[in-house]
């Protein structure tokens, strides 16, 4: 797997175990623990290019989102 490929992974992973973990806390609140955690790692890239995408993952396991989503037309592919 390569650097880039790890990362990517790393920041899905942050961005939904922290929704899991907190889910009635909002962004705002829970983004600088996230920060924390992400930056603990001094190798990995620097959390203002990787911020958006884990905010990306955190929303995409909002309830709200989903139905939203569902709503919307979007289809789920088995």
């Amino acid at each position: 797997m390569a650097r880039s490929d790890s990362d990517h992974t790393l920041v899905l992973s942050l961005g939904r175990n922290g929704r899991a973990s907190y889910p009635e806390r909002p962004w705002e609140e829970i983004e600088p623990v996230l920060r924390r955690v992400w930056e603990f790692d001094g190798r990995l890239r620097a959390w203002h290019d990787v911020r958006a995408d884990v905010q990306a993952a955190w929303q995409s396991c909002d309830p709200a989102t989903s139905l939203r989503r569902g709503r919307s037309g979007f289809s789920r592919a088995a």
